[in-house]
């Protein structure tokens, strides 16, 4: 095995191994938005966790994580209380920290400007973010050809739109990013659309998600009793889709 093929192995293993952090670090906020949960104990694993991505940085040669998790742990210095406030500018952290990643970038310390730049800072106002933010739709499907087709007609309608090509990514990026609107196909190539919208429902991360899955037989995807996810038809999916968003724009 020569150098590249270590390097890519390497590179491969901490994507992996970041994407896991993050997805906890996601539900540790979620928790903390609950009463009752141990706030202590999870914002002490949640400075751990953040931690131990930083030194992730430095073994992996990834010095722009590194440097992002610094710039973050100095951002939650001192914080006992888990207010609103607090939550949402996690959010934001967390939100660079996978954008980062999945760049490519995290090696190059010429762009760190630009990645630690306009991060939310200890006594800096907050916005009302949540009154100009852009909904954000994940659409699962292993067709390009559905993706391409799909598209426009989210963004026609300011839609904020990602895509991934398998159920597995799909179900990891619904995670991390915590999309307003999932959009899955039930003909996956790797587990049923099914089964995948019916697991992302259960996350209490994704309690505000509205789901659809686009069925080659309606009537008979009526059978899997999905609760709460409106059901479109393949054959007619320009329209069902426009309808749909209709609803979701409306709600």
């Amino acid at each position: 095995m020569d150098m590249s093929e270590i390097l890519a192995q390497m590179s491969e293993k901490f994507i992996e191994t970041a994407h896991e952090k993050i997805a906890r670090l996601n539900e540790i906020l979620v928790l903390l938005n609950h009463p009752g949960e141990d706030e202590k104990s999870l914002l002490e694993e949640f400075h751990r966790e953040v931690h131990s991505l930083k030194g992730m940085g430095g073994t992996f040669q990834m010095p722009l994580v590194s440097k992002l998790c610094h710039k973050f742990e100095d951002f939650m210095s001192g914080e006992s209380i888990a207010s609103d406030n607090l939550i949402e500018d996690c959010y934001a952290y967390l939100d660079r920290l996978n954008d980062l990643i999945e760049s490519g970038q995290a090696g190059d310390l010429e762009q760190a400007d630009t990645w630690l730049a306009n991060l939310p800072q200890k006594g800096s106002v907050v916005e009302t973010r949540d009154e100009t933010k852009q909904n954000k739709v994940l659409i699962i499907s292993p067709s390009t050809e559905m993706v391409k087709e799909i598209t426009p007609l989210f963004q026609d309608n300011g839609f904020e739109v990602t895509s991934a090509t398998s159920a597995f990514r799909g179900y990891k990026a619904a995670v991390l990013h915590r999309p307003d609107v999932v959009l899955a196909a039930q003909v996956q190539d790797e587990m049923d659309g099914a089964e995948l919208v019916r697991s992302l429902g259960a996350l209490q991360a994704l309690s505000q998600t509205k789901c659809a899955m686009i069925c080659p037989d309606r009537r008979q995807a009526l059978s899997e009793n999905l609760q709460g996810v409106q059901l479109l038809s393949e054959a007619n999916v320009t329209i069902d889709v426009m309808n749909f968003i209709a609803v979701v724009v409306t709600a």
